[in-house]
């Protein structure tokens, strides 16, 4: 993304078998864990190794969502929206970013409002990290899946994982971005025939100390070789009405990005991983 920088309970796991993990007694219901990893994503499949469930979320309970994410608030960056928590919502469906009028400071600069929510403590460097998300049924909206180093752990280093930046009404970009020491950019525009806003799709990027890649519905869209991005990174779905976007029509009320699920592998026989943590 252009702008910005859990604990557990049921619906979100931590698996630690076979790896050298350092953790502070999250493994929560390891059983269940190991049980939902055998539903391993095509790709994967495709891939081969062994993957384990790290960390996934449905969006459908609200303390625990409290638990591993943090509703952001943000002035915006290159974008003209304000993010807000109250433009978060957790429901039954899912995770509800909704779109709106700014009414309060910044409204000339900024008119609209958008949501944005981080993971509060889960770290990972490595791994598949994969959405269920459908975009805002509204053109000049950027809806995006990221990730992004943390100041903790980059060093020198920092950089941006973008899994989708999608857009009304069938346009995909997929980015890995370092922002320091120097600027790196590999990115791909895809534009699948269909509208993304009409139905779920999913949004997927495999992360290895050599490459990236980049999918779309369990479709290979992008890949790239991976020179900077090896220390572990934090969550996050936004959305804003922006220039990048495209041109908006002045009137996003009642739309929302929605976001069914989100589930994260990691392979235990990657014994050279840096340590992740989520404490």
């Amino acid at each position: 993304m252009r702008h910005g920088r859990a604990q557990f309970s049921r619906r979100s796991f931590l698996s630690l078998a076979g790896l050298g993990i350092a953790s502070a007694g999250l493994l929560a219901r390891p059983a269940l864990a190991h049980a939902l990893c055998s539903d391993i994503p095509a790709p994967l499949q495709r891939a081969g190794g062994n993957w384990q469930l790290s960390f996934n979320d449905d969006f459908t309970d609200n303390a625990g969502f409290d638990q591993r994410w943090i509703k952001v608030n943000d002035s915006g960056g290159e974008t003209r929206s304000i993010r807000i928590p109250g433009n978060v919502a957790i429901s039954g469906a899912g995770l509800s970013l909704k779109l709106g009028r700014n009414t309060g400071k910044l409204s000339d600069k900024r008119p609209f409002s958008g949501g944005y929510v981080r993971t509060r403590d889960f770290r990972q460097c490595y791994g598949y990290f994969e959405c269920e998300m459908k975009i805002a049924n509204e053109p000049g909206v950027n809806n995006a899946f990221w990730l992004t180093s943390v100041r903790e752990s980059e060093g020198d280093t920092r950089f941006e994982l973008d899994v989708a930046e999608a857009k009304y009404p069938n346009l995909v970009q997929v980015t890995a971005r370092r922002w320091l020491p120097d600027r790196q950019v590999l990115s791909k525009t895809y534009r699948p025939r269909l509208k993304l806003a009409d139905a779920f799709h999913r949004y997927g990027m495999l992360w290895s100390k050599d490459r990236f890649q980049f999918f779309f519905d369990d479709r290979k869209i992008y890949e790239a070789g991976n020179t900077f991005a090896h220390t572990p990174a934090q969550l996050l779905f936004s959305n804003a009405v922006a220039s990048f976007a495209g041109k908006d029509d002045g009137d996003v009320d009642g739309a929302a990005t929605s976001v069914k699920s989100i589930r994260v592998f990691q392979n235990s026989e990657w014994q050279d991983v840096p340590l992740w943590r989520c404490s």
